[in-house]
């Protein structure tokens, strides 16, 4: 009798033990399932993350890279775009398709033919009024892996110092397009710094590094700097800068102005550049979205 109790006993100790470790499975099994979604968790959040930093470190650096005085080492195709106001000029030659029937579409074909992506671009803005959005549009470039550079808050002269720059508080719908460095006593004026445009044509355009193997190279500029104009493109051809340029088309120089050129190229066998009046404002106040395709 003894010994059937104790064996009771024994037997009942037994059940309770192993109810209570049945019971314990489901607890443990949902504590390493629960370890294993937050393992899952983690390492897809570090990937994520670490694949930004990469990328962001990788567009950083390529923008540091060409912000240096040779940004443009490297380039067969460059566009000058002086007065960019808020860059439309310059994303019609990236994607045209935006930008059906502009004027200015011929003109890139004629210099650049079917290298558009190739291209490299740096544009002058002196109304900081447009800063913001250019700095926008330069990384949205700059993520398509072209090579685009803007001064932005910089006005082109022959000079390099602060200036007083005319701005048009008002005319917003127009992207302040009639901002200038002429002097206009019914317009506001801020102190912009200015870039000595001939200088920095010398040691950035013309003493860029080409690879070997090319034939040649283009050039091609837009001056819309609101009537300094024709100041700036006199030193450029004084300095002997302005026959490297293949084409120059912009508004803000007359007849006269064109027939000068024209006189100074018949006594020149080499000088091949063309000067075009274009006034191509299409889309001016187009501010398409700055899309990036994954």
């Amino acid at each position: 009798m003894v010994l059937d109790s104790i064996l009771k006993n024994k037997n009942e100790n037994n059940v309770t033990i192993g109810g209570n470790l049945h019971q314990q499975l489901p607890s443990n099994k949902k504590i390493k399932w629960m370890a294993l979604i937050f393992f899952l968790v983690l390492s897809v959040s570090f990937s994520l993350i670490t694949s930004k930093w990469i990328y962001f470190k990788k567009s950083n650096s390529q923008y540091t890279r060409i912000s240096q005085q040779d940004l443009l080492d490297g380039c067969r195709y460059v566009y000058i775009d002086l007065g960019t106001n808020i860059g439309i000029q310059i994303r019609k030659l990236y994607e045209p398709h935006l930008y059906p029937n502009t004027h200015v579409l011929p003109l890139f074909k004629q210099i650049f033919e079917n290298h558009s992506n190739e291209v490299c671009s740096v544009g002058f803005e002196a109304n900081p009024l447009h800063e913001n959005y250019l700095k926008e549009f330069e990384n949205y470039c700059l993520k398509h892996n072209w090579r685009v550079k803007i001064f932005t808050s910089t006005a082109v002269s022959i000079i390099e110092k602060n200036l007083t720059f005319y701005i048009e508080p008002g005319n917003e719908a127009n992207n302040q397009w009639g901002a200038s460095l002429e002097a206009n006593i019914k317009k506001p004026s801020i102190i912009v710094p200015s870039i000595d445009i001939v200088s920095w044509f010398k040691k950035t355009v013309l003493n860029r590094k080409i690879p070997p193997g090319f034939a040649s190279s283009k050039i091609m500029m837009k001056i819309d700097i609101e009537g300094h104009d024709p100041i700036v493109l006199a030193n450029l051809i004084l300095n002997g800068i302005y026959c490297s340029i293949d084409l120059i088309y912009g508004e803000h120089f007359d007849k006269k102005f064109q027939n000068a050129i024209s006189v100074l190229q018949q006594y020149s066998n080499s000088c091949k550049t063309k000067l075009i009046y274009m006034d191509d404002e299409s889309y001016h106040n187009k501010r398409f979205p700055f899309i990036i395709d994954n």
